[in-house]
């Protein structure tokens, strides 16, 4: 299964401190094995999902044969700028 961050997700990443890039790209790479454990559907949104890594939250949309990571961020901010971003 293919990973696709966007562009804002990749910039997120990148802000994050190093222990914090490295349990994202864990729970990322268990995406690519097909494994969605602790993943929850967004009420509200059409097709989006959300996990937790920490204090972290990844919302991401699942195709069928990739995964797009829309945004990511800390879990005091993540759902303001989702709704901002979507809306």
């Amino acid at each position: 299964m293919r990973i696709i961050f966007s562009p804002l997700a990749e910039k997120q990443l990148k802000k994050l401190s190093k222990i914090a890039q490295i349990g994202v790209a864990r729970k990322v790479r268990s995406f690519s094995e097909g494994n969605f454990s602790n993943t929850q559907k967004l009420t509200g949104y059409k097709n989006l999902f959300r996990t937790r890594v920490g204090n972290y939250r990844i919302v991401f949309r699942q195709l069928s044969d990739s995964v797009y990571i829309i945004i990511l961020g800390h879990r005091k901010e993540i759902y303001r700028l989702l709704e901002r971003l979507l809306d």
